[in-house]
């Protein structure tokens, strides 16, 4: 970062100065005007509920319908939502940074994400 507050980008071995420079700010507020072109007032109502020929979707066609027990109520250090790709990747990237306490939880009957859904 340059004393002006901006972030010079560049590789590794190229000499500083070479015209990569950006302002942190001002890509910042491009991201925000992004983000903010894609944001619905109605949140997940704007979704169609899966009804009809769609309706098996919701289902998860390889967990044990019947699978019930207790509520878990313990504290932990981070709960990662989501057993797919990114969730299980975080969790291997807490534990390796000497965070225990981790849960991965998943809606699915199994972990994998893509992976167990396909």
């Amino acid at each position: 970062m340059t004393r002006d507050g901006h972030i010079q980008a560049h590789e590794p071995d190229a000499p500083s100065g070479d015209g990569l420079e950006m302002e942190v700010e001002a890509l910042r507020a491009r991201y925000r005007a992004e983000r903010d072109k894609r944001m619905r007032s109605e949140g997940n109502s704007q979704y169609r509920a899966p009804t009809g020929d769609f309706a098996h979707f919701v289902e998860d066609p390889y967990a044990d319908a019947s699978f019930r027990r207790e509520p878990v109520t313990d504290r932990v250090d981070v709960a990662i939502v989501g057993g797919g790709f990114a969730g299980l990747l975080a969790g291997a990237h807490l534990r390796m940074a000497g965070i225990e306490d981790v849960w991965l939880i998943e809606k699915a009957g199994d972990f994998g994400g893509t992976w167990y859904w396909n």
